[in-house]
This record gives structure tokens, C-alpha cells and sequence, in this order.
């Protein structure tokens, strides 16, 4: 990375570091919220300089990501732009939408799962598409204009991607809240009419650009992931310094300065990861990169989460105190983006 673009992430890092300080309240949820993260620049990271993005890229979005994990917010940053918007940005005929994504003016969810095929079925019409099916874990969908729906093309192997209004005849969302406080919802499509000009792929190459999204998803949530980590570490140390026993700090004992040397070595192995993976310049090696920081982000992120939670003792069970909700949310950003094994295989082929 040039010396330019390492200075604009090191703003940009800074700035997210102030916005995480003055909005953890989870502001961002709200209409004003998300057309601040417009106004601040966040909703072009994602996309390259062709389609009216910036150039920072996966580091730009990883630094907002990792803010997102320290502050727990809870904002639509990841599911609206990263995912919904990364569709969006490779599709000529959703030009349009994309500008209206970037400008905070329009929301547009991903209604498909990471990883996962389609569970709903799109059947031709004479005015273009007859959409049924439903997807689960949307997140915030609850929050969005439209939805990203990927269906299977009749009886076919084919799949569509599609673009809907959430208040389009025949569409229901049931939201609910996640274990950590996040929104999410299920979105049902009971033979919605889309009008051919929303579908957006062009007859074929779904399954290459979809793999593309689902890489920057999963860096995206291994940095999220990581943002939390550091935290749990950094308040497990200090608990540590200050925590007395036996008349002296639990820190000072020789086995928990083993444990916390384990943690710092977790937290260490996933910080280089995602660095690596956000500045590798060869595609192939920047997606086996990402999936490789999303896998060891879960399996440290587990150990770090269980440490502090052992080290502080029964407070960190209680719903109150912090470090039950960072470890809340390391575990629902698995549930929603899957377990290590679900992406084993994908990670194997590109090795």
C-alpha cells in the first residue's frame, strides 16, 4: 500500500475510533444514523474508484469493522453495504441503486446466506417474475427499503439475483432480536411479481460474483470479530492488574499470565490475518486470506471469550457486564456467517 493510502486509513481509523467513542449508544440504527455514516464516507469503502467508490477498499472497511466490534455497534453497516451494496457494485444494471446506497438515501439488505443456496424459487412470467420462498437471518432487515433475493430459476440449476421492495405485495418480514441485541428477521416472499428489469445478474456468473461477496462478508466479520477480541483481552488484563487475592493482584500468579499470553497470541494470529487479507493484492490469495482470518477468528475469538470470562469470575456471566456481550457477539457473528467447518472445503480449493 502506498505511502498516500496508508495515511488516509490512519485518518480513517482515527475517525472511526471518535465515532465508536460518541455512538456506542447504537445511534447509527436509526434513519439520521445511517445517513451520518453516508456523510462521514463509509458507504463508498466497499467499492472500487470505477463505480464511485473509494480506494481503501477491504482495509477501509476492515478498520470500520473493527470499530464496529469494540463499540458493539449494532448499525447495518456489514449486511447493507458490504454485502447487498458488494452485489450491487458488480452488477451494470443496479448503477442506480448502488448511487443511492452510497448517498444513505436508499437501504437494501442481502436476503441470501453466507455459504449457503437458495431457498427461494423464482418462476418466469410474462411480466418478468414470479418470486416465492423465504430466508432466514436477514439481517436488519427490518431496517431496509428493498432486498437482495437469490433464487433458483425454476426447477433448474440456474440462479437469479433479485431486487425488491420490502413493501411489494406478498412480501413479510418477521423481525426479532439476536441473543447480542442485533436485529435480523425473516423474509418471506409469497408469489411477489418482480418486474424483469430487477433481476439483476445476467443469465449466469451468479455463483462467481456471489463467492467474491461472501469473501469480503467474512473478512468484514473477522474483523468485527477481532474489534471485540481486543477488547475482551485488553479488560481481561486490566481486571487482572487489579483484581486482588491472596493479598496480591490474580495477575501476578504465574498460570494466568500463561493464560493471557494465550490470548494475546490468539488475538495476535487474527490481527495478521485480516491485515494480510485486506493488503493482498492477488484475488485468489486475498480470498483464501479472508477465509482463513473468518476461521481463526472464531476459534480464537471462542478461547479468548471463555478466558475472560473464566478470569473475571461469575460477573462475567451477568448480562450486565461487558464482557458477556462481546463474547454474545463473537458467537452470533458465527451463527450468522457459519461455523468454521461450513467453509473448510472453499478454503481447501484455493490453497
Amino acid at each position: 500500500m502506498s505511502t498516500n493510502l496508508d495515511d488516509e486509513l490512519h485518518m480513517l481509523t482515527e475517525t472511526v475510533a471518535r465515532y465508536v467513542a460518541n455512538r456506542s449508544d447504537g445511534k447509527a440504527n436509526s434513519e439520521d444514523g445511517w445517513k451520518e455514516l453516508a456523510e462521514l464516507g463509509w458507504l463508498y469503502l466497499p467499492y472500487p474508484e470505477e463505480v464511485g467508490g473509494l480506494r481503501l477498499g477491504t482495509a477501509g472497511v476492515s478498520a470500520v469493522m473493527q470499530g464496529h466490534g469494540r463499540g458493539l455497534l449494532a448499525t447495518p453497516y456489514l449486511p447493507f453495504a458490504v454485502m447487498a451494496g458488494g452485489v450491487l457494485a458488480r452488477c451494470p444494471r443496479a448503477s442506480q441503486t448502488l448511487a443511492a446506497v452510497m448517498e444513505g438515501t436508499q437501504r437494501v439488505a442481502a436476503a441470501f446466506v453466507v455459504g449457503a443456496a437458495p431457498t427461494q424459487v423464482a418462476q418466469a412470467a410474462d411480466d418478468g417474475w414470479r418470486l416465492a420462498g423465504a430466508c432466514d437471518h436477514v439481517l436488519a432487515v427490518d431496517e431496509a427499503d428493498a432486498v437482495l433475493a437469490l433464487a433458483r430459476i425454476g426447477a433448474s440449476d440456474e440462479t437469479g439475483l433479485f431486487v425488491v421492495r420490502t413493501d411489494a405485495p406478498g412480501v413479510t418480514v418477521e423481525p426479532h432480536l439476536l441473543p447480542d441485541g442485533r436485529r435480523a428477521g425473516r423474509v418471506g416472499f409469497d408469489d411477489v411479481a418482480v418486474a424483469a428489469a430487477d433481476r439483476l445478474d445476467d443469465d449466469g456468473g451468479v455463483e462467481t460474483l456471489l463467492r467474491e461477496v461472501e469473501t469480503e462478508a467474512l473478512l468484514a466479520a473477522a474483523a468485527d470479530n477481532l474489534g471485540a477480541m481486543q477488547v475482551l483481552y485488553e479488560q481481561t488484563l486490566d481486571y487482572a492488574k487489579l483484581r486482588r487475592q491472596f493479598g496480591r493482584p490474580i495477575g501476578s500468579f504465574q498460570s494466568l499470565q500463561f493464560r493471557l499470553v494465550d490470548m494475546w497470541i490468539k488475538l495476535d494470529e487474527v490481527r495478521s490475518l485480516v491485515s494480510s487479507a485486506a493488503g493482498a493484492e492477488d484475488r485468489q490469495e486475498a480470498g483464501a486470506l479472508a477465509i482463513a482470518a473468518w476461521i481463526q477468528s472464531v476459534w480464537s475469538g471462542r478461547l479468548i471469550g471463555e478466558e475472560a470470562i473464566q478470569i473475571h469470575g461469575a460477573i462475567a456471566m451477568t448480562d450486565e457486564h461487558a464482557v458477556g456481550r462481546y463474547v454474545k457477539r463473537i458467537l452470533v457473528n458465527e451463527l450468522v456467517f457459519g461455523a468454521p467447518e461450513r467453509h473448510f472445503s472453499r478454503y481447501r480449493s484455493m490453497r
